[in-house]
Formats: structure tokens, C-alpha cells, sequence
């Protein structure tokens, strides 16, 4: 569902590039920008020093640092040999990670994954994303639909107000998202679920108290936040790097007592930012591993 490109400095070195092409990302749009060298960003200053004018290297470099986060993924690849052309080291990342495209300036060599420009212009099947999308209610499609950014993110909100990590259909998703993290040598990760006040204190513990210990891996911590029912409608799983809403819930279907689809939406910058502020700043009702009682 959300794409990530690698795409050459070079490309956008002039603020005429620049300008008509970076709105083409951001996670709303399902494109996002890989952080391909490490340091992207300088290498698009770089290039645009050779080729523009200051004032446009300075609009270039304030697009560019509001953009940090909302359209470039740091995802921890590697820079590759410097002394190679860019291409050269995209392809051999695509080798080891697969990017969903490549994007350069002009065309140096054929390559199924490779795209200029001016390809880019009329949409190809390659570059065509969206925002939304029906999914089924699988835990592989429902933690696929937010992968790119749980491999980037260090806090993970999964809100819904019916959550039991107890319960197999809420429980498979949140094995599959645990799987993503530890496959990718995740640490320092902080998972909140947030759900309603819709029982009791002492039923909810143990919503969480016989499941979370037994399959939470070493440096991922996860709390649950509680909220007055009346406010809770929309199920979202949001991140420090953009979220999407689920029009259904955070829990599968494999027993098929509900829909089988669901319909799930990338968040607008505007939105995401409103509903990481609902649901942040609360007090945690559990919090896992507990904290180490002081002697």
C-alpha cells in the first residue's frame, strides 16, 4: 500500500524539479522517499549548489528540512560504495532490500525497476500508488498495509476500542507486528494500545496479563491507555511517522464471525497530527516489562 522509492539526487537539483515533483510523496499519497545514500538530503543540497540558484538552494533546503519524516524514511539502509554511480549502488541495495522504484534524471541502462522522470509524469503501473485501499482481514494484510512504517517508528499506537491481546483475533495481528519488529532487529520500540474504560479494571488486567508477557521480545516495550467509550469510534494504527485509519478494527476475521474486508486510509499530515494528540499525554493503566520495584 505505501511505496518506497529511491530516488537520485541529481533528479531534483534545480527548484523547478524540485518543486513540481516532491509533492508527488508523502504518506497520504502511498510514496515515500528512501533515505538512500544515509545522508540524501545533503547529496540533494549538494547537487542543487552545482545547479541553482542560492535562493533556490535555500528554498530547496527549508522544503527539504519541514519534509524530514513526512516523505524521507530513514530505514537504516546502508550508503553502499561511494566510489560507484548512484545507480550502480540503488541497484545493488534493491538486491539486498528491494526498493518499489528507482527514479533518475535520465535513462542510462534498461532495468525493470528503473524510471525517469519524465516516465514518472504519465503515472506507470510502477509508480502508481494510492491512499486507500480494501484489504482483507488477514493480520499479514492488515500489519502490511503500515510495515514501511512500523520499520521506521519507535512508538506504534494501536487504537481500538474492543482490543483483547487475549483473544486470538486481535492477538494474531499483534503477533504479526511483533514478527515484523523482531525480524528486523528492532529495539527501543514502544507499543501503546489504547482502548475503551468498557469493563471492569480487574477484567481488562486480564486481557493483557496472560498474554503480552509471553510474547513481547527483549527491548520492545508495550502499555495500555484507557479512554472514556464515548469517545472512541475510529480504529487507527498511527506512528512517529504517519498512520491510517481502519474502518473496521485492529482484529482479524479467520474465524469469519464479521466482514471479510475492510477498507483502510493513510492519514493526511493534518489528520495524522490530530489523532496522535488525542491519544497522547495520558497515563499508562499497565505498562510492560513492569517496572523494577525499587528496594
Amino acid at each position: 500500500m505505501l511505496k518506497e522509492f529511491a530516488l537520485e539526487p541529481e533528479a531534483i537539483a534545480t527548484w523547478a524539479s524540485f518543486k513540481d515533483f516532491i509533492d508527488k510523496f508523502g504518506v497520504s499519497k502511498g510514496r515515500v522517499i528512501a533515505a538512500f545514500p544515509r545522508k540524501w538530503r545533503q547529496a540533494v543540497l549538494r547537487a542543487a549548489q552545482a545547479k541553482a540558484r542560492d535562493v533556490e538552494c535555500a528554498r530547496i533546503e527549508e522544503k527539504l528540512r519541514r519534509l524530514e519524516g513526512l516523505v524521507l524514511f530513514d530505514r537504516g539502509r546502508p550508503s553502499g560504495d561511494g566510489a560507484l554511480p548512484w545507480l550502480d549502488r540503488a541497484l545493488l541495495e534493491h538486491g539486498r532490500l528491494p526498493f518499489d522504484g528507482i527514479i533518475v534524471p535520465t535513462r542510462q541502462n534498461p532495468h525493470p525497476v528503473v524510471l525517469t522522470t519524465e516516465e514518472v509524469d504519465d503515472d506507470p503501473p510502477l509508480f502508481h500508488a494510492t491512499g486507500q485501499k480494501h484489504i482483507q482481514r488477514t493480520a499479514d494484510e492488515i500489519v502490511g498495509c503500515v510495515a514501511l512504517l512500523v520499520s521506521c517508528a519507535h512508538t506504534i499506537k494501536l487504537v481500538d476500542p474492543h482490543f483483547r491481546a487475549n483473544e486470538p483475533r486481535w492477538r494474531r495481528p499483534l503477533l504479526r507486528l511483533l514478527k515484523l519488529l523482531r525480524d528486523q532487529g528492532r529495539t527501543g520500540v514502544s507499543i501503546e494500545v489504547h482502548r475503551a474504560d468498557n469493563a471492569l479494571p480487574t477484567n481488562i488486567r486480564s486481557y493483557f496479563e496472560s498474554t503480552i508477557p509471553g510474547i513481547l521480545p527483549p527491548d520492545v516495550g508495550l502499555s495500555v491507555f484507557l479512554h472514556a467509550e464515548k469517545n472512541m469510534h475510529n480504529r487507527f494504527i498511527l506512528t512517529d511517522r504517519g498512520g491510517a485509519s481502519f474502518q473496521t478494527g485492529l482484529d482479524d476475521n479467520v474465524e469469519g464471525k464479521s466482514s471479510d474486508e475492510d477498507m483502510v486510509v493513510l492519514l493526511e499530515p493534518h489528520t495524522f497530527d490530530y489523532e496522535w494528540g488525542v491519544y497522547s499525554g495520558q497515563s499508562a493503566f499497565l505498562t510492560y516489562p513492569a517496572p523494577a520495584i525499587q528496594p
